[in-house]
């Protein structure tokens, strides 16, 4: 068995969504479960419209959610269905407008948008998504099981980042997912949205729908289903050596290992949210990135951990900025670097790189982060400067710690370029620099060009 999940880019369009149709039915062998997020952009556009209703401007409201129909009535066009099924999804899609008219008719009138209404609103792109996909596979002939996701994926009551109950959910696959593949059908549903202990809908927040692949893999698994993958499939190749935007010459990463793939996120490359595929790597189910625009590239496997060693990824991250803590006090003093970071715990400010010695702390974090407020706390017991317009670069891999030559081939390459600070993490995976912004590009490149592109050669 294996789960197919396609983001918004790929069912963006009724054609789009007609090309996914027909990627599932070239799969059948393999008994596959499919997952959909909205069309691209619809829930931007939910909240947007959840919005201008909370703010009273019903003009705005309306006119979004006229387009919001315009957009799925488009794609039902464009599917070239049938009359009959072509005029019941018409009728769907204009029963979850009137749905979405009344509730945020509700939220002008009261003035106040509730995480739940919210919920409730934003959970129509991916219930309309799921209708069109299953229409454009039974057009193909295609036996379809359309599982509402709230008939399965059970959650909390903490609407707009619920947490699912996995013990919960591979109960439904047994009782409700799976007699449908038996049956021959393929299960068509959303992601992004579950339901509450009291029936009311819930969403799993900002990458929801992965998660809810992810976690539809492990139910399945987990009521003992063989499940062989886990398949997110998007519009780029995969995970590649480094943003291709910065470097013509980036190549596809066959496979990471699921700590490489998290270094990647975390420090910029955003194809794959790691926490999000965190419930399939933990039952050994691999999970593919793919690209619905070119279905003849594998991707990249990202498994619980991947062969082999040395560098896998570049990957950069601009708008840091460092504040450079130090004071001979700390000096043989113990508890002082607790009080340092106690401070960006006050603020609630997430730290990045982090570089000691025994008389001072480096340390980044956003430039979103309240930097003047972190200096005037830290003032009062240490002297503090700080540097903006900083970019972090780090070099991914597996055991990069005890892979001999890797630093001093990011140190030559590097040449003539500034480096602000260097951390080298204890699991291995990443060795890490900040350097002024606008030569971080220029980094990326030559970096490149001497780890990847010349071993190539």
């Amino acid at each position: 068995m294996l789960v197919m999940k396609f983001g918004g880019t790929s069912v963006g369009t009724g054609e789009r969504i007609a090309g996914v149709a027909e990627l599932v039915a070239s799969r059948l062998s393999e008994e596959p479960f499919v997952v959909v997020s909205a069309m691209g952009g619809v829930t931007d556009a939910l909240l947007a419209l959840s919005r201008a209703a909370r703010e009273g401007d019903r003009a705005a409201a309306a006119a979004a959610l006229v387009t919001l129909g315009e957009k799925h009535v488009a794609a039902v066009e464009s599917l070239g269905l049938a009359g009959g099924a072509a005029g019941a999804l018409r009728e769907e899609i204009s029963r979850e407008m009137a749905r979405l008219e009344s509730l945020t008719t509700g939220v002008a009138l009261l003035g106040e948008l509730s995480a739940r209404t919210s919920d409730a609103i934003c959970a129509a792109g991916e219930l309309l998504s799921a209708a069109l996909t299953a229409a454009a596979l039974e057009k193909r002939g295609v036996a379809v099981a359309r599982v509402d996701p709230r008939e399965w994926m059970a959650t909390d009551a903490t609407w707009g980042a619920a947490t699912p109950d996995e013990a919960a959910l591979a109960r439904k696959a047994a009782s409700r997912l799976l007699p449908e593949r038996a049956a021959g059908k393929v299960v068509v549903t959303g992601g992004f949205v579950g339901a509450a202990p009291d029936g009311s809908t819930t969403t799993l927040g900002r990458g929801g729908s992965d998660f809810s692949a992810a976690l539809l893999g492990a139910a399945l698994h987990d009521a003992g289903a063989p499940v062989e993958a886990i398949e997110i499939w998007t519009d780029v190749d995969g995970i590649l050596t480094a943003d291709p935007r910065l470097v013509p010459g980036a190549r596809l990463v066959p496979e990471v290992g699921y700590a490489e793939a998290a270094e990647l996120a975390f420090f910029g490359a955003k194809v794959l949210h790691p926490a999000t595929i965190r419930p399939a790597i933990a039952r050994g189910l691999p999970v593919r990135v793919r690209n619905t625009f070119r279905p003849q590239v594998p991707g990249t496997t990202v498994r619980a951990e991947a062969s082999g060693a040395g560098v896998r990824a570049l990957a950069m991250r601009t708008g840091v900025a460092a504040l450079f803590v130090g004071s001979p006090r700390m000096l043989m003093a113990h508890g002082y670097a607790a009080r340092v970071f106690s401070v960006f715990e006050r603020h609630a400010v997430a730290v990045d790189v982090i570089a000691t010695s025994e008389v001072s702390i480096s340390i980044t974090v956003d430039g979103g982060a309240p930097v003047a407020a972190l200096v005037r706390d830290l003032s009062t017991f240490a002297e503090v400067s700080v540097l903006h317009d900083l970019a972090v670069v780090s070099v991914v891999g597996r055991r990069l710690r005890t892979t001999a030559g890797v630093a001093a081939r990011v140190f030559a390459a590097l040449g003539d370029i500034n480096v602000v600070l260097i951390s080298q993490g204890a699991s291995e995976t990443n060795l890490t620099f900040v350097v002024q912004a606008p030569d971080a590009p220029e980094a990326l490149r030559r970096l490149h060009r001497d780890l990847f592109e010349k071993e190539a050669a």
